[in-house]
């Protein structure tokens, strides 16, 4: 399942809390070099890679801020990005077999959101009206792990 995030508002929207939602998708390749040989009790390692970040899902769920702020029912898009992913942790191996390992990933995402409200004006009928703004999320990914070797 991908992770949901809250859309909250800042500035001048602080007031509304929740906007909305989205989900987001990010798969990652990441190269990891382990320190210690490959049969050491400990193994500590770092790891960089990439990933591609894109979001589904967004929608406007706050009707106070959607009608209030926007002026109408509004849709939400976001831009897809490749960013970087930065990673480190540690796999204990327990006997030959079994293993258990933990892991931090910091992921720098900057995409930019493009809101578009149905404007409703007297005498004209319902105009689209497009606003975009950058969003930043900086998540560390937590990863908890415990195996079993053939």
């Amino acid at each position: 399942m991908p992770p949901r995030f809250d859309i909250t508002g800042k500035g001048r929207f602080g007031n509304f809390g929740v906007l909305g939602h989205a989900n987001e998708w990010s798969p990652a390749l990441v190269f990891k070099y382990f320190f210690n040989n490959a049969n050491a009790k400990f193994r500590p390692y770092l790891g960089v890679g990439a990933t591609y970040v894109w979001f589904t899902g967004a929608k406007i769920t706050n009707t106070a801020f959607e009608q209030g702020a926007l002026g109408g029912p509004t849709s939400a898009t976001t831009s897809n990005q490749w960013a970087p992913v930065f990673n480190a942790g540690f796999q204990y191996n327990f006997t030959h077999h079994w293993f258990a390992g933990l892991s931090l990933s910091y992921v720098p995402v900057s995409v930019t959101a493009t809101f578009t409200t149905a404007r409703s004006i007297p005498g004209v009928g319902t105009v689209p009206e497009t606003s975009k703004e950058k969003i930043n999320l900086n998540p560390i990914v937590t990863y908890l792990n415990v195996g079993y070797r053939f």
